[in-house]
């Protein structure tokens, strides 16, 4: 098997056959899938042909550009549609994803709000960006995607906190269900034993499972941009 050093980009348009009354722009982005033995980014996106009943979807434009190494893409692009059931759901929306490859090899990819700065980031610059987001980061965190668990050590709740139990938010679940509490600090996760952490892949985007050892975790905040109504997972 050949040994694949730099990151590739492949884009298939595929033909969107809309449902249901509520389509918007956004939800027909494209779906990022990564060959990891490749190092293959693959990009689908999605049209509509002929008369529609629900909506019209088009991808109006989409570009990559790769660093000098070729170990970090900038994707960005834009969508447009048209509602025929909804008109107030028509509107076009920018897009911009992030590829890069971390330092274990593993090509991690992230939905960045489609603001000026990340429309023009250089891709050289990717990888500083993720960092001071949390993304990326590798000093005495558990991360996963946008995800991060910092250790509390001193910041650590009282044990007698933790009185409820849970499987984990949004696309970032436990194996089974861990203790946590919450106060001044924030969520905080107790972990009596190595459990895993397992992501829901969304819209092609799956990030590696890792293990959190024992131990008590903070929820790390990635930065308020996350929040924004473009952020992936």
């Amino acid at each position: 098997m050949p040994i694949y050093k730099n990151l590739r980009v492949r884009i298939n348009e595929e033909i969107a056959n809309p449902g249901g009354n509520w389509n918007t722009a956004k939800d027909w982005f494209p779906t990022i899938e990564v060959d990891q033995p490749k190092k293959l980014i693959n990009i689908a996106t999605y049209a509509t042909e002929g008369r529609q009943k629900k909506a019209t979807i088009d991808t109006d434009s989409i570009d990559y550009s790769l660093s000098k190494n070729k170990d970090q893409c900038l994707i960005t692009g834009e969508i447009s549609c048209k509602n025929w059931s909804n008109y107030k759901c028509s509107g076009s929306q920018k897009f911009v994803f992030a590829c890069f490859v971390g330092d274990s090899g593993h090509i991690y990819t992230h939905r960045a709000p489609a603001t000026k700065g990340w429309l023009n980031c250089d891709p050289e610059n990717i990888r500083k960006r993720l960092v001071k987001l949390g993304i990326g980061a590798t000093d005495k965190v558990i991360q996963q995607g946008d995800f991060l668990l910092k250790p509390a050590n001193s910041n650590a709740y009282p044990d007698e906190e933790f009185k409820h139990e849970t499987m984990g938010a949004g696309h970032h679940k436990f194996e089974c269900p861990v203790l946590y509490a919450y106060g001044d600090t924030g969520r905080q996760y107790k972990i009596t034993e190595p459990t895993q952490l397992i992501h829901e892949a969304v819209d092609g985007i799956q990030h590696p499972t890792v293990t959190i050892p024992k131990g008590v975790w903070i929820v790390g905040t990635t930065a308020n941009q996350l929040s924004h109504s473009n952020k992936r997972d």
